[in-house]
């Protein structure tokens, strides 16, 4: 194989990572793997980086992830070496220095693959935080009480692990870098988009406010569905995926810090009350439980919240030296 048969060779391979990385094909280990064909040789490196510049400035990448090849002989994209020039086109969009030493061609390469660095941080909130954090790209995410989320974002995509609580996200939307919030099994994949997703447990919602969005297996990362505006999608543990209608009204009081009930059996508020604040609400009758609970209700003011319930029902409650607080029947 010629020295033009192996640039042309790493070239396609190049371009064939890209088109992955482009359609959010990779996973963990596709990543892994990525990067260690990247560190294998530093062509591989700099061809990462002229197949981008080319695709971002003329498509010149078809939809198998192959080079056009009327598009790579107009440019010229070929990877330099020590006996040859740099090609420079009369536009200059694709430039490549030669590669006179690894350490300048791994630091020019290097400049858009790792631009800015990593960021990555993990983010906490106590029961009754709602704080609002703008990342590095952009994206604003509007945190619940009691979440705990890590959020990684590089050159080759932005990934949010969710571990507990519930996250709003309002994504800036990249062709290149998607955007993932890995929940539960989940997986949620931005298209332009401002959504909400909770992790409970083994309880699982993503709700879809504005654009458009996927729902991927997180494992096989296979589409099980897309959502529209207004819907949302629950999952528990391994379960099957269910598709239903979101309780917009829900999702604003939450945003606003309060509860919002509508005709709620109260065997389900204490869970949901539990998720939402940490805080613990003990039956001591299971009959209770189909006392229907509604209205809104500040979400750290739970005192509060049960004084109003025992107005309206048969019921009274204590807190006891745990904390936790316990519901009975009035006598």
């Amino acid at each position: 194989m010629t020295p033009t048969d192996q640039d042309q060779a790493i070239l396609e391979n190049a371009a064939a990572w890209l088109r992955r990385i482009h359609n959010g094909d990779l996973g963990a280990e596709g990543q892994r793997t990525f990067r260690a064909w990247l560190e294998t040789d530093p062509r591989h490196t700099a061809a990462m980086d002229l197949v981008t510049r080319a695709w971002t400035a003329s498509g010149a990448i078809t939809d198998k992830g192959a080079l056009r090849p009327d598009l790579t002989r107009a440019r010229g994209l070929r990877l330099a070496d020590d006996q040859t020039r740099p090609h420079r086109s009369w536009r200059r969009a694709v430039w490549m220095p030669p590669l006179a030493g690894l350490a300048t061609a791994m630091a020019l390469a290097l400049v858009w693959l790792w631009n800015g660095a990593v960021s990555e941080a993990d983010y906490v909130t106590a029961a009754h935080d709602h704080p609002q954090v703008t990342l590095s790209d952009g994206t604003v995410m509007r945190l619940g009480g009691s979440t705990h989320l890590h959020v990684r974002i590089d050159p080759l995509g932005r990934r949010v692990d969710l571990a507990q609580g519930e996250a709003e996200f309002e994504v800036t939307h990249e062709r290149l870098r998607p955007f993932h919030v890995l929940a539960g099994g989940l997986e949620v994949r931005d298209l332009g988009t401002r959504f909400t997703v909770s992790s409970h447990g083994t309880q699982v919602r993503a709700i879809l406010l504005e654009g458009a969005a996927e729902i991927r297996d997180r494992d096989s990362g296979r589409v099980l569905l897309n959502l529209s505006p207004g819907q949302q999608v629950d999952q528990d543990g391994q379960g099957p995926v269910r598709l239903g209608k979101a309780n917009l009204a829900q999702v604003a009081a939450r945003q606003d810090g309060r509860l919002l009930f509508d005709d709620m059996p109260l065997a389900q508020v204490v869970p949901e009350v539990a998720a939402r604040t940490g805080i613990v609400l003990r039956l001591d009758d299971p009959a209770l439980g189909a006392i229907r609970v509604s209205g809104s209700y500040r979400a750290d003011d739970i005192a509060g919240f049960l004084a109003a319930l025992a107005r309206l029902h048969p019921i009274t409650w204590r807190q006891d030296a745990n904390g936790d607080y316990r519901i009975g029947r009035r006598r």
